[in-house]
């Protein structure tokens, strides 16, 4: 039994001693990173998921909006078409025979941009409309062009 106990404390003091050396590694390494001109290797905190676990349900709708709050600037998705310049519009009509009854319904904003000397943009307004018999008509797009 004494040599069980023995062994233990010898084995907790090899396990306190590494965590130690590996304490000490991480340290100088970040050192000679540093002197490198690089970053050491970041520090992560507890998460505190415990902690908040055991947060009353009032406390967890305060806790959601100031998070809310704390997101960066800019994150919502914004239109990349809203400032765009439109150079020409093109009205592309379905190239089957339309019906006669038939009722324009609108437009498919369909934007292409391409570069040239200068910007160059395309908008093909593709006709859409509904022939008399229910079915649905759309232009459809010219094959794209060099030039």
């Amino acid at each position: 039994m004494a040599l069980i106990d023995t062994l233990l404390g010898v084995l907790e003091l090899l396990v306190q001693d590494n965590s130690q050396q590996a304490e000490t590694i991480q340290h100088l390494r970040d050192e000679i990173a540093i002197l490198k001109g690089e970053k050491a290797k970041p520090k992560f905190k507890p998460s505190g998921m415990d902690e908040k676990a055991g947060t009353e349900a009032g406390n967890d709708a305060e806790n959601d909006t100031a998070d809310n709050n704390k997101k960066r600037a800019g994150w919502q998705k914004r239109s990349k078409k809203k400032n765009l310049p439109i150079h020409k519009t093109q009205i592309v009509v379905p190239q089957k025979q339309i019906p006669e009854g038939s009722i324009l319904k609108g437009y498919d904003d369909f934007v292409v941009q391409d570069i040239r000397f200068e910007a160059h943009n395309i908008r093909y307004r593709r006709e859409i409309r509904l022939t008399p018999d229910g079915n649905w008509l759309r232009g459809e797009l010219p094959a794209y062009q060099k030039g």
